[in-house]
Protein backbone atom coordinates (compact mmCIF):
# COMPACT_ATOMS: atom_id res chain seq x y z
CA UNK A 1 0.00 0.00 0.00
CA UNK A 2 1.54 3.59 -1.05
CA UNK A 3 2.18 5.67 1.87
CA UNK A 4 0.38 8.28 -0.03
CA UNK A 5 -2.90 6.67 0.34
CA UNK A 6 -4.04 7.59 3.86
CA UNK A 7 -5.73 4.88 5.32
CA UNK A 8 -6.22 3.04 8.62
CA UNK A 9 -6.99 -0.47 9.56
CA UNK A 10 -10.16 -1.68 10.90
CA UNK A 11 -10.38 -3.99 13.85
CA UNK A 12 -11.19 -6.67 11.10
CA UNK A 13 -8.00 -6.03 9.24
CA UNK A 14 -9.72 -4.00 6.38
CA UNK A 15 -8.12 -1.04 5.16
CA UNK A 16 -10.02 2.25 5.56
CA UNK A 17 -9.37 5.40 3.46
CA UNK A 18 -9.36 8.36 5.02
CA UNK A 19 -10.60 11.79 4.36
CA UNK A 20 -8.68 14.84 5.30
CA UNK A 21 -11.94 17.65 5.59
CA UNK A 22 -10.27 21.18 4.07
CA UNK A 23 -12.80 23.76 5.54
CA UNK A 24 -12.17 25.52 2.54
CA UNK A 25 -13.44 22.95 0.46
CA UNK A 26 -16.33 21.79 2.26
CA UNK A 27 -19.58 23.62 2.54
CA UNK A 28 -22.27 23.11 5.87
CA UNK A 29 -25.84 23.70 6.02
CA UNK A 30 -25.03 24.48 10.00
CA UNK A 31 -23.57 28.06 11.15
CA UNK A 32 -20.12 28.19 12.68
CA UNK A 33 -16.51 27.83 11.75
CA UNK A 34 -15.31 24.72 10.55
CA UNK A 35 -11.79 23.41 11.47
CA UNK A 36 -9.36 21.01 9.55
CA UNK A 37 -10.19 16.97 10.84
CA UNK A 38 -9.13 13.60 9.55
CA UNK A 39 -11.72 10.78 9.51
CA UNK A 40 -12.61 7.80 7.69
CA UNK A 41 -14.01 8.37 4.44
CA UNK A 42 -17.51 6.09 4.82
CA UNK A 43 -18.13 5.63 8.40
CA UNK A 44 -20.72 7.45 10.40
CA UNK A 45 -20.87 6.98 14.51
CA UNK A 46 -24.40 7.49 15.91
CA UNK A 47 -24.92 7.74 20.00
CA UNK A 48 -28.07 5.65 19.95
CA UNK A 49 -30.83 6.10 22.89
CA UNK A 50 -31.99 2.58 24.34
CA UNK A 51 -34.28 1.19 21.97
CA UNK A 52 -32.94 1.75 18.15
CA UNK A 53 -35.54 1.41 16.46
CA UNK A 54 -37.36 4.42 18.04
CA UNK A 55 -34.09 6.41 17.72
CA UNK A 56 -34.61 9.50 15.65
CA UNK A 57 -31.60 10.56 14.72
CA UNK A 58 -30.47 6.73 13.29
CA UNK A 59 -33.94 7.11 11.41
CA UNK A 60 -32.58 10.23 9.74
CA UNK A 61 -29.63 8.45 8.86
CA UNK A 62 -31.53 5.57 7.34
CA UNK A 63 -33.60 8.23 5.46
CA UNK A 64 -31.64 10.98 4.14
CA UNK A 65 -28.69 7.64 2.82
CA UNK A 66 -32.04 6.14 1.13
CA UNK A 67 -33.00 9.74 -0.20
CA UNK A 68 -29.41 10.19 -2.16
CA UNK A 69 -29.30 6.26 -2.94
CA UNK A 70 -27.16 4.85 -0.31
CA UNK A 71 -26.54 1.68 1.12
CA UNK A 72 -25.71 1.33 5.14
CA UNK A 73 -24.45 -1.33 6.47
CA UNK A 74 -25.06 -1.19 10.35
CA UNK A 75 -23.08 -2.29 13.42
CA UNK A 76 -24.52 -2.18 16.85
CA UNK A 77 -21.78 -1.73 19.75
CA UNK A 78 -21.36 -4.56 21.97
CA UNK A 79 -21.68 -3.56 24.91
CA UNK A 80 -20.07 -4.98 28.53
CA UNK A 81 -22.06 -8.29 29.87
CA UNK A 82 -20.83 -7.12 33.29
CA UNK A 83 -21.96 -3.65 33.35
CA UNK A 84 -25.05 -4.18 35.29
CA UNK A 85 -23.28 -5.63 37.89
CA UNK A 86 -21.32 -2.29 38.39
CA UNK A 87 -22.91 -0.61 41.19
CA UNK A 88 -22.10 3.21 40.07
CA UNK A 89 -22.61 2.26 36.51
CA UNK A 90 -24.53 4.67 34.21
CA UNK A 91 -26.06 2.06 32.48
CA UNK A 92 -26.57 1.66 28.79
CA UNK A 93 -25.92 3.66 26.38
CA UNK A 94 -25.39 1.75 22.81
CA UNK A 95 -23.94 3.22 20.11
CA UNK A 96 -24.28 2.54 15.70
CA UNK A 97 -21.49 2.63 13.15
CA UNK A 98 -22.59 3.00 9.73
CA UNK A 99 -20.86 2.31 6.84
CA UNK A 100 -21.84 3.46 3.57
CA UNK A 101 -21.56 2.44 -0.06
CA UNK A 102 -23.32 2.63 -3.10
CA UNK A 103 -25.09 -0.48 -4.17
CA UNK A 104 -22.51 -2.18 -6.91
CA UNK A 105 -20.26 1.00 -7.10
CA UNK A 106 -17.10 1.07 -5.40
CA UNK A 107 -16.61 2.54 -2.16
CA UNK A 108 -13.37 4.52 -2.33
CA UNK A 109 -15.06 8.02 -3.12
CA UNK A 110 -17.62 7.25 -0.68
CA UNK A 111 -17.70 10.54 1.58
CA UNK A 112 -20.15 10.66 4.34
CA UNK A 113 -20.02 14.70 4.74
CA UNK A 114 -22.57 15.34 3.33
CA UNK A 115 -24.76 12.84 4.76
CA UNK A 116 -23.47 13.70 8.44
CA UNK A 117 -24.28 17.94 8.23
CA UNK A 118 -27.79 17.10 6.19
CA UNK A 119 -28.87 14.79 9.13
CA UNK A 120 -27.50 17.14 11.65
CA UNK A 121 -28.98 19.92 10.40
CA UNK A 122 -32.28 18.39 10.40
CA UNK A 123 -31.90 17.75 14.31
CA UNK A 124 -30.96 19.97 17.09
CA UNK A 125 -30.08 20.32 20.59
CA UNK A 126 -29.16 16.66 22.59
CA UNK A 127 -29.49 14.99 19.20
CA UNK A 128 -27.19 16.70 16.90
CA UNK A 129 -24.79 15.91 19.64
CA UNK A 130 -24.94 12.30 19.24
CA UNK A 131 -24.08 11.72 15.39
CA UNK A 132 -20.77 12.38 14.49
CA UNK A 133 -17.74 11.11 12.06
CA UNK A 134 -15.75 8.08 12.94
CA UNK A 135 -12.40 10.38 13.52
CA UNK A 136 -8.92 9.33 13.22
CA UNK A 137 -6.81 9.27 16.03
CA UNK A 138 -2.95 9.73 15.72
CA UNK A 139 -0.17 8.51 17.90
CA UNK A 140 1.77 11.62 19.90
CA UNK A 141 5.27 10.21 19.31
CA UNK A 142 7.03 13.24 16.74
CA UNK A 143 7.83 12.76 13.24
CA UNK A 144 8.51 14.76 9.98
CA UNK A 145 6.80 12.53 7.04
CA UNK A 146 8.66 9.57 4.89
CA UNK A 147 8.98 7.43 8.33
CA UNK A 148 11.21 9.61 9.84
CA UNK A 149 10.38 10.82 13.96
CA UNK A 150 11.87 13.90 14.74
CA UNK A 151 14.60 12.79 17.68
CA UNK A 152 13.97 8.98 17.37
CA UNK A 153 17.56 7.66 17.39
CA UNK A 154 19.00 4.50 18.99
CA UNK A 155 21.03 4.96 22.33
CA UNK A 156 22.95 3.24 25.12
CA UNK A 157 21.12 3.05 28.53
CA UNK A 158 24.47 2.82 31.03
CA UNK A 159 22.69 2.58 34.59
CA UNK A 160 21.13 -0.48 36.02
CA UNK A 161 17.55 -1.71 34.88
CA UNK A 162 14.96 -0.44 37.12
CA UNK A 163 14.63 -2.33 40.17
CA UNK A 164 11.49 -3.47 41.91
CA UNK A 165 11.05 -2.51 45.59
CA UNK A 166 8.71 -5.11 46.61
CA UNK A 167 9.92 -8.74 45.75
CA UNK A 168 8.15 -10.67 43.31
CA UNK A 169 5.15 -13.00 44.24
CA UNK A 170 3.55 -16.23 43.21
CA UNK A 171 1.71 -13.80 40.74
CA UNK A 172 3.09 -10.70 38.13
CA UNK A 173 -0.05 -8.99 40.41
CA UNK A 174 0.97 -9.25 43.93
CA UNK A 175 4.61 -8.64 45.82
CA UNK A 176 5.49 -11.63 47.81
CA UNK A 177 3.92 -9.53 51.05
CA UNK A 178 0.54 -9.81 49.31
CA UNK A 179 0.44 -6.33 47.80
CA UNK A 180 -1.60 -5.67 44.67
CA UNK A 181 0.68 -4.24 42.22
CA UNK A 182 -0.65 -1.25 40.16
CA UNK A 183 -1.72 -2.57 37.02
CA UNK A 184 -1.08 0.23 33.86
CA UNK A 185 -3.06 -0.66 30.65
CA UNK A 186 -0.71 0.81 28.05
CA UNK A 187 -3.26 1.51 25.16
CA UNK A 188 -0.81 1.61 21.80
CA UNK A 189 1.47 -0.29 19.38
CA UNK A 190 1.74 -3.23 21.97
CA UNK A 191 5.27 -4.09 23.43
CA UNK A 192 7.94 -6.35 21.71
CA UNK A 193 11.20 -7.86 22.75
CA UNK A 194 13.36 -6.50 25.57
CA UNK A 195 15.35 -7.29 28.77
CA UNK A 196 13.33 -5.36 31.00
CA UNK A 197 9.46 -7.09 29.65
CA UNK A 198 11.01 -10.84 29.27
CA UNK A 199 9.02 -13.28 30.94
CA UNK A 200 11.83 -13.61 34.22
CA UNK A 201 10.64 -10.24 35.14
CA UNK A 202 6.79 -10.48 35.49
CA UNK A 203 6.42 -6.51 34.10
CA UNK A 204 4.29 -7.12 31.42
CA UNK A 205 0.67 -9.15 31.52
CA UNK A 206 1.06 -10.10 27.89
CA UNK A 207 -1.68 -12.16 26.47
CA UNK A 208 -4.73 -10.44 27.97
CA UNK A 209 -8.22 -11.74 26.00
CA UNK A 210 -11.74 -11.44 26.50
CA UNK A 211 -14.07 -14.77 25.75
CA UNK A 212 -11.03 -15.53 23.94
CA UNK A 213 -10.28 -12.41 22.32
CA UNK A 214 -7.39 -10.05 22.20
CA UNK A 215 -8.77 -6.82 24.79
CA UNK A 216 -7.42 -4.26 22.06
CA UNK A 217 -9.35 -4.31 18.74
CA UNK A 218 -6.13 -3.25 16.58
CA UNK A 219 -6.01 -5.49 13.85
CA UNK A 220 -2.51 -8.44 14.31
CA UNK A 221 -0.07 -8.21 11.61
CA UNK A 222 1.71 -11.51 10.53
CA UNK A 223 4.54 -11.80 12.98
CA UNK A 224 7.10 -10.91 10.40
CA UNK A 225 5.26 -7.26 9.73
CA UNK A 226 4.18 -6.32 13.90
CA UNK A 227 5.14 -3.00 14.37
CA UNK A 228 7.13 -4.35 17.39
CA UNK A 229 8.45 -7.02 15.65
CA UNK A 230 10.01 -6.29 13.04
CA UNK A 231 9.00 -2.32 12.34
CA UNK A 232 8.35 -2.20 8.81
CA UNK A 233 4.53 -3.09 7.22
CA UNK A 234 6.39 -3.03 4.02
CA UNK A 235 9.59 -4.88 2.29
CA UNK A 236 10.04 -2.47 -0.28
CA UNK A 237 10.78 0.51 2.39
CA UNK A 238 14.40 0.69 3.89
CA UNK A 239 13.32 2.37 7.44
CA UNK A 240 11.07 1.38 10.01
CA UNK A 241 7.45 2.67 10.28
CA UNK A 242 6.62 6.15 11.78
CA UNK A 243 5.50 4.47 15.21
CA UNK A 244 7.22 1.41 15.24
CA UNK A 245 8.15 0.86 19.03
CA UNK A 246 5.90 3.44 20.23
CA UNK A 247 3.94 1.04 23.14
CA UNK A 248 7.23 -0.60 23.76
CA UNK A 249 8.83 2.96 24.64
CA UNK A 250 6.08 4.09 26.59
CA UNK A 251 6.24 0.75 28.65
CA UNK A 252 9.83 1.79 29.44
CA UNK A 253 8.79 5.02 30.58
CA UNK A 254 6.14 3.85 33.04
CA UNK A 255 8.45 1.02 34.32
CA UNK A 256 11.40 3.42 34.83
CA UNK A 257 8.97 5.70 36.58
CA UNK A 258 7.04 3.49 38.62
CA UNK A 259 9.41 -0.39 38.69
CA UNK A 260 6.56 -1.89 40.84
CA UNK A 261 3.90 -1.61 38.38
CA UNK A 262 3.00 -4.22 35.96
CA UNK A 263 2.08 -3.13 32.30
CA UNK A 264 -0.65 -4.34 30.44
CA UNK A 265 -0.51 -3.88 26.71
CA UNK A 266 -3.65 -3.58 24.73
CA UNK A 267 -3.40 -3.15 20.79
CA UNK A 268 -4.89 -0.39 19.27
CA UNK A 269 -2.73 0.53 16.48
CA UNK A 270 -0.13 -0.71 13.95
CA UNK A 271 3.20 1.08 13.05
CA UNK A 272 1.06 3.70 11.27
CA UNK A 273 0.17 5.20 15.01
CA UNK A 274 -3.59 5.91 13.49
CA UNK A 275 -7.07 4.13 15.09
CA UNK A 276 -10.72 4.71 14.47
CA UNK A 277 -12.66 6.66 16.95
CA UNK A 278 -15.27 3.22 17.18
CA UNK A 279 -12.63 1.00 17.31
CA UNK A 280 -10.85 2.98 20.34
CA UNK A 281 -14.19 2.98 21.82
CA UNK A 282 -14.88 -0.55 21.37
CA UNK A 283 -11.37 -1.43 22.90
CA UNK A 284 -12.37 0.77 25.74
CA UNK A 285 -15.50 -1.06 26.39
CA UNK A 286 -13.88 -4.32 26.34
CA UNK A 287 -11.10 -2.85 29.03
CA UNK A 288 -14.39 -2.28 30.99
CA UNK A 289 -15.54 -5.97 30.88
CA UNK A 290 -11.94 -7.34 31.70
CA UNK A 291 -11.64 -4.68 34.70
CA UNK A 292 -15.36 -5.47 36.00
CA UNK A 293 -14.30 -9.31 35.62
CA UNK A 294 -10.80 -8.44 37.32
CA UNK A 295 -12.27 -6.40 39.99
CA UNK A 296 -15.36 -9.96 40.49
CA UNK A 297 -12.54 -12.30 41.18
CA UNK A 298 -12.73 -13.89 37.65
CA UNK A 299 -10.25 -16.20 36.83
CA UNK A 300 -7.97 -15.30 34.06
CA UNK A 301 -8.59 -11.25 34.52
CA UNK A 302 -7.23 -8.75 36.76
CA UNK A 303 -8.48 -4.90 37.74
CA UNK A 304 -6.62 -2.11 35.60
CA UNK A 305 -5.83 0.81 37.80
CA UNK A 306 -4.45 3.29 35.17
CA UNK A 307 -5.14 3.71 31.51
CA UNK A 308 -2.61 5.51 29.12
CA UNK A 309 -3.58 6.95 25.60
CA UNK A 310 -1.03 8.86 23.64
CA UNK A 311 -2.83 10.10 21.08
CA UNK A 312 -5.60 12.22 20.11
CA UNK A 313 -7.74 13.57 17.08
CA UNK A 314 -9.02 17.41 16.26
CA UNK A 315 -12.26 17.80 15.70
CA UNK A 316 -14.48 19.87 12.79
CA UNK A 317 -16.14 21.86 15.44
CA UNK A 318 -14.27 22.10 18.65
CA UNK A 319 -16.90 24.42 20.42
CA UNK A 320 -19.57 21.42 19.95
CA UNK A 321 -17.38 18.69 19.97
CA UNK A 322 -16.30 20.08 23.67
CA UNK A 323 -20.00 19.14 24.95
CA UNK A 324 -20.00 16.02 22.38
CA UNK A 325 -21.40 13.17 24.69
CA UNK A 326 -20.58 10.12 22.31
CA UNK A 327 -19.46 6.50 22.34
CA UNK A 328 -16.11 7.22 22.80
CA UNK A 329 -16.54 9.87 25.68
CA UNK A 330 -19.04 7.73 27.13
CA UNK A 331 -16.49 4.78 27.54
CA UNK A 332 -13.75 7.09 28.99
CA UNK A 333 -16.32 7.81 31.44
CA UNK A 334 -17.61 4.67 32.53
CA UNK A 335 -13.87 3.64 33.13
CA UNK A 336 -13.38 6.37 35.37
CA UNK A 337 -16.63 5.72 37.21
CA UNK A 338 -15.57 1.92 37.99
CA UNK A 339 -11.98 3.59 39.40
CA UNK A 340 -9.95 3.64 36.36
CA UNK A 341 -7.42 6.72 36.16
CA UNK A 342 -7.13 7.82 32.62
CA UNK A 343 -4.35 9.93 31.80
CA UNK A 344 -3.90 11.55 27.68
CA UNK A 345 -1.45 13.17 25.60
CA UNK A 346 -1.93 16.67 24.18
CA UNK A 347 -0.57 16.57 20.95
CA UNK A 348 2.39 17.89 19.36
CA UNK A 349 0.96 20.77 16.88
CA UNK A 350 2.59 23.42 19.08
CA UNK A 351 -1.01 24.34 19.20
CA UNK A 352 -3.68 25.50 22.00
CA UNK A 353 -6.10 23.85 19.51
CA UNK A 354 -8.18 21.34 21.90
CA UNK A 355 -7.11 17.71 20.77
CA UNK A 356 -9.61 14.97 21.91
CA UNK A 357 -9.96 12.99 23.99
CA UNK A 358 -7.62 15.51 26.25
CA UNK A 359 -10.30 18.34 25.85
CA UNK A 360 -12.89 17.01 27.22
CA UNK A 361 -11.31 17.40 30.98
CA UNK A 362 -12.24 20.01 32.86
CA UNK A 363 -10.43 23.35 32.33
CA UNK A 364 -7.95 24.42 34.66
CA UNK A 365 -5.13 26.86 36.04
CA UNK A 366 -2.13 25.39 36.76
CA UNK A 367 -0.11 27.11 39.82
CA UNK A 368 2.98 25.75 41.72
CA UNK A 369 0.36 24.47 44.11
CA UNK A 370 -1.17 22.86 41.69
CA UNK A 371 -3.86 22.65 39.21
CA UNK A 372 -7.19 25.03 40.12
CA UNK A 373 -10.38 23.91 38.16
CA UNK A 374 -12.29 26.74 36.82
CA UNK A 375 -15.61 25.09 36.97
CA UNK A 376 -16.67 21.60 38.77
CA UNK A 377 -17.90 20.42 35.35
CA UNK A 378 -17.13 16.66 34.80
CA UNK A 379 -15.29 16.64 38.73
CA UNK A 380 -17.07 14.73 41.25
CA UNK A 381 -16.42 12.36 43.87
CA UNK A 382 -17.67 9.28 42.08
CA UNK A 383 -15.20 9.51 39.10
CA UNK A 384 -11.95 9.73 38.70
CA UNK A 385 -10.66 12.60 36.48
CA UNK A 386 -9.14 12.73 33.36
CA UNK A 387 -5.53 13.54 33.07
CA UNK A 388 -4.43 15.22 29.78
CA UNK A 389 -0.53 15.80 29.97
CA UNK A 390 1.52 18.19 27.89
CA UNK A 391 5.41 17.76 26.81
CA UNK A 392 8.34 19.84 28.55
CA UNK A 393 12.27 19.99 27.05
CA UNK A 394 14.73 18.43 29.37
CA UNK A 395 15.08 22.18 31.40
CA UNK A 396 11.89 22.27 32.06
CA UNK A 397 10.15 24.66 29.61
CA UNK A 398 7.49 23.80 27.43
CA UNK A 399 8.68 22.11 24.29
CA UNK A 400 7.88 23.87 21.21
CA UNK A 401 5.90 21.48 19.51
CA UNK A 402 3.69 20.88 22.86
CA UNK A 403 0.20 21.49 22.44
CA UNK A 404 -1.21 23.32 25.64
CA UNK A 405 -3.78 24.80 26.87
CA UNK A 406 -6.65 25.62 29.93
CA UNK A 407 -7.79 21.78 29.36
CA UNK A 408 -4.05 20.56 30.63
CA UNK A 409 -3.86 19.52 33.79
CA UNK A 410 0.32 18.92 34.00
CA UNK A 411 3.16 18.78 32.07
CA UNK A 412 6.38 15.95 31.93
CA UNK A 413 9.02 15.20 30.01
CA UNK A 414 8.09 14.72 26.61
CA UNK A 415 11.92 15.83 24.00
CA UNK A 416 14.46 13.66 24.13
CA UNK A 417 13.17 11.01 26.55
CA UNK A 418 14.99 7.94 26.88
CA UNK A 419 13.39 5.11 27.22
CA UNK A 420 13.17 1.15 25.86
CA UNK A 421 12.70 -0.35 22.08
CA UNK A 422 12.17 -3.68 20.90
CA UNK A 423 15.81 -5.17 20.13
CA UNK A 424 14.86 -7.19 17.32
CA UNK A 425 14.67 -3.75 15.24
CA UNK A 426 18.04 -4.52 14.25
CA UNK A 427 18.73 -2.29 11.39
CA UNK A 428 17.23 -1.16 7.75
CA UNK A 429 20.25 0.47 6.25
CA UNK A 430 23.44 0.36 5.32
CA UNK A 431 25.66 2.89 7.58
CA UNK A 432 28.34 5.05 5.81
CA UNK A 433 31.85 3.54 6.55
CA UNK A 434 35.20 5.29 6.82
CA UNK A 435 37.57 4.95 4.41
CA UNK A 436 39.95 2.39 6.32
CA UNK A 437 36.53 0.26 6.85
CA UNK A 438 36.52 0.70 10.92
CA UNK A 439 34.59 3.47 12.06
CA UNK A 440 30.64 3.30 10.46
CA UNK A 441 27.57 5.94 11.31
CA UNK A 442 24.40 4.93 13.23
CA UNK A 443 22.39 3.39 11.65
CA UNK A 444 19.14 5.03 12.49
CA UNK A 445 16.97 1.92 12.51
CA UNK A 446 18.86 -0.33 14.27
CA UNK A 447 17.96 -0.86 18.07
CA UNK A 448 19.83 -3.84 18.89
CA UNK A 449 20.90 -1.97 22.34
CA UNK A 450 17.29 -1.77 23.39
CA UNK A 451 17.38 2.08 23.87
CA UNK A 452 16.37 5.10 22.15
CA UNK A 453 15.56 8.59 22.01
CA UNK A 454 12.61 10.73 21.10
CA UNK A 455 10.31 12.99 21.64
CA UNK A 456 6.57 13.74 21.64
CA UNK A 457 3.52 14.25 24.51
CA UNK A 458 3.14 10.60 23.46
CA UNK A 459 5.95 10.25 26.19
CA UNK A 460 5.10 12.65 28.88
CA UNK A 461 1.78 10.73 29.30
CA UNK A 462 3.33 7.54 30.99
CA UNK A 463 5.70 9.60 33.25
CA UNK A 464 2.39 11.25 34.94
CA UNK A 465 0.83 7.10 34.56
CA UNK A 466 3.53 5.74 36.34
CA UNK A 467 3.81 8.48 39.20
CA UNK A 468 0.13 7.66 39.72
CA UNK A 469 0.56 4.24 39.87
CA UNK A 470 3.08 4.48 42.90
CA UNK A 471 1.00 6.82 44.57
CA UNK A 472 -1.94 4.18 44.15
CA UNK A 473 1.20 2.00 45.58
CA UNK A 474 1.87 3.42 48.25
CA UNK A 475 -1.20 4.21 49.20
CA UNK A 476 -1.20 -0.08 49.33
CA UNK A 477 -0.81 -2.13 52.05
CA UNK A 478 -0.35 -6.10 52.61
CA UNK A 479 -3.71 -7.04 54.55
CA UNK A 480 -6.03 -4.91 51.80
CA UNK A 481 -9.25 -7.16 52.15
CA UNK A 482 -10.75 -8.67 48.84
CA UNK A 483 -14.34 -6.80 49.79
CA UNK A 484 -12.52 -3.32 49.90
CA UNK A 485 -10.96 -4.22 46.59
CA UNK A 486 -14.10 -5.16 44.89
CA UNK A 487 -15.95 -2.11 46.03
CA UNK A 488 -16.27 0.31 43.28
CA UNK A 489 -16.18 3.31 45.40
CA UNK A 490 -13.10 2.22 47.47
CA UNK A 491 -11.19 2.35 44.13
CA UNK A 492 -12.17 5.51 43.31
CA UNK A 493 -11.35 7.23 46.20
CA UNK A 494 -8.13 5.16 46.35
CA UNK A 495 -7.74 6.73 42.37
CA UNK A 496 -8.36 10.71 43.58
CA UNK A 497 -5.95 10.01 46.98
CA UNK A 498 -3.11 8.97 44.38
CA UNK A 499 -3.84 12.26 42.10
CA UNK A 500 -3.95 14.30 45.01
CA UNK A 501 -0.55 12.97 46.25
CA UNK A 502 0.72 14.14 43.14
CA UNK A 503 2.04 17.65 44.06
CA UNK A 504 0.73 19.78 40.94
CA UNK A 505 -2.34 18.09 40.29
CA UNK A 506 -5.62 18.58 42.37
CA UNK A 507 -4.89 19.21 45.68
CA UNK A 508 -7.70 18.01 47.38
CA UNK A 509 -10.73 15.44 45.87
CA UNK A 510 -14.17 16.74 45.40
CA UNK A 511 -15.38 14.86 47.90
CA UNK A 512 -13.39 16.79 50.70
CA UNK A 513 -13.31 20.21 49.06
Amino acid sequence: MPESELRVRDHAGAWCRVQDLDPARVSSRRQGRLMPTRYVADRLIVRAVDDVESDAVVGMVRERAAARGLELEETAFEEAASRADASNSPGPRPGMAFRVSAGEQSTTDRDVWDLLDEVADAVDGEDRRRVSLDHVLTGHGRWQGHGRPVGREPAVFLGPAPRRTLATGGSPLTASDGTARPVVAVLDSGIGTHPWFDESTSVVLRGATLDGEPVGTGAEDEPLYDAEVRGRRRDDVAYLDAYAGHGTFIAGVVHQVCPDAAIMPVRIFGGDGRVREWDLARTLEKLLEFHLRGVAGADGYWPVDVAVLSGGFYAERPEDDEDYDGVLRGRLRDLRRVGVLVVVSAGNDGSARPMFPAAWAPRVRRTPEGAVALSDSDLRPDYTPLLPVTGDNPDGTLADFSNDGPWVIAARPGARVLSSMPTTFDGAEVPRQSGDGLRRTVDPDNFSSGFGLWSGTSFAAPALAGELAKALLHGRVADVSDASLSDFSSRVAAAWDAVTRVSDLYTVSPASA
